[in-house]
């Protein structure tokens, strides 16, 4: 192994220091874990094998939180990172091993929170991207001032800090999102557009977000805000909308900057209220606000896994968590009747957009929290059930009355690995086994993974 000493910058002090080995990635977790003196801390930027000395945290009281200040000794599993702020950027934990070896590590962690479930036999190889890099078509960047002189610069979050990082060209993102806030960047140049800063009352601009469509290169621009006083008014949106691939131009209203720039709602400013997202032979037109995977790649391998497992005929689905109903409608050839069921108000209403031109799909959107339209379940008797819950998993009633009703068939996509191995748990006791297990690296170079399971009676 190569002897490296690596210092990193930037750390205040928190905790006590130690040294430790690296020992295995942690879904779900910030990075990898590391053994020390009989502890075990998650870190990022650390590849197994490593020797490290990391100091542990406090965060929201997760005392097994810790950050590395450097490595000592380097595993040989390590690999030059792509990107130049890796180390200061909030985003990729692990872009510092093989990628390879985080499909492998992925699938390990997988098979340990599963244990008990189903047997590790079971469970495929992770489904990696062909392409682990430019993959993300969806950016979100908070603004701050360029500088004194005016203009706006966007970036992401430092690790553990809300000082912005510049990475104009972060290489998880697709070319076309960081074209378009490039282009957004040089638009708002001389205009009176100010960002906004944290725990100050000052500047009009929180953020952006661009979602594009790769087949097309459309995009969608959303702008977060303080108010709608929108700075220079008409023309700045004229100027926004006719910039090359935007389809529409929205605004989110937030008075007070927060961690969440988009949670209340969006405003049309111009262009399109929908922008065309292409996915398994289909175009899905979205609103802002309406949830889509944000890897086409990973998205499409995620309902390739899907369908895998549903029957080729069958008589009623229920799409539940549904969303804009993607399930449903690129498994329509497969069943008769299907009932998705989403609380996102704005992704329901993109459906029925949808249906009301297709009048012989017998597809029936439901609004509301799941938990509380579970008497649409009972109405249609699915013989399939897909659930599509979000990180923290399904509501107890759901899985309550999934036992009562007891489909033959329970296909469960999580994002998050403890409420899969939870909510598995439950199904289990109610007489369902997981016939396999696939997953798919939705997001490179992060812990995260996407899960498809297949329970049966």
């Amino acid at each position: 192994m190569q002897q490296k000493k690596r210092k990193a910058k930037g750390l205040r002090t928190d905790g006590p220091i130690a040294e430790g080995i690296v020992s295995s990635l942690h879904l779900g977790a910030p990075g990898c874990q590391v053994d020390v003196d009989g502890a075990r801390y998650s870190v990022n930027s650390a590849v197994p094998g490593d020797r490290v000395r990391v100091q542990s945290l406090m965060l929201r009281n997760k005392p097994e939180a810790a950050r590395v200040l450097e490595v000592l000794e380097e595993s040989e599993l390590r690999v030059e990172p792509v990107c130049t702020v890796v180390h200061r950027c909030g985003g990729c934990t692990v872009q510092e091993m093989s990628y390879a070896e985080q499909l492998k590590q992925k699938h390990e962690s997988l098979v340990k929170f599963l244990d008990g479930l189903v047997d590790a036999s079971n469970i495929h190889p992770v489904s990696g991207l062909s392409k682990p890099y430019g993959y993300r078509t969806r950016l979100l960047m908070p603004a701050a001032p360029r500088s004194r002189n005016g203009g706006v610069r966007f970036g992401f979050y430092g690790r553990g800090t809300t000082k912005l990082v510049e990475a104009s060209g972060c290489p998880v993102q697709h070319p076309h999102t960081l074209a378009t806030v490039a282009m957004v960047e040089q638009a708002l140049l001389g205009t009176k557009v100010t960002a906004s800063e944290p725990h100050s009352d000052e500047g009009w601009l929180h953020g952006i977000s661009v979602r594009v469509d790769p087949r097309s290169g459309q995009s969608e621009l959303c702008l977060s805000a303080r108010d709608e006083d929108i700075p220079g008014g008409d023309s700045l949106v004229s100027r926004l909308t006719s910039l090359p691939g935007i389809s529409g131009v929205h605004l989110s209203v937030n008075p007070q900057r927060s961690s969440y720039l988009f949670e209340h709602g969006f405003i049309r400013l111009g262009g399109s209220k929908r922008t065309a997202f292409h996915l398994g032979g289909q175009d899905f037109h979205l609103s802002p606000g309406a949830f889509f995977q944000t890897s086409a790649e990973g998205a499409e391998l995620l309902v390739e896994h899907a369908l895998s497992m549903m029957p080729e005929q069958f008589d009623c689905l229920a799409d539940v968590y549904g969303g804009v109903g993607v399930f449903a409608r690129l498994s329509e050839k497969r069943w008769k009747r299907a009932v998705v069921i989403e609380s996102n108000d704005t992704s329901i209403e993109d459906l029925r957009s949808y249906l009301k031109n297709q009048k012989n799909l017998q597809i029936k959107a439901v609004s509301g929290r799941v938990e509380d339209r579970l008497g649409e379940l009972e109405r249609m008797t699915p013989d399939v059930v897909l659930l599509d819950p979000p990180r923290q998993g399904c509501h107890k009633n759901v899985l309550a009355r999934l036992a009562d009703l007891r489909p033959a068939q329970i296909i469960y996509v999580a994002c998050g690995i403890e409420a899969l191995a939870r909510d598995g748990a439950k199904l289990k006791e109610a007489g369902y086994g997981i016939k396999e297990v696939r997953s798919v690296d939705m997001f490179p170079h992060t812990t995260h993974l996407e899960v498809v399971a297949d329970f049966r009676l």
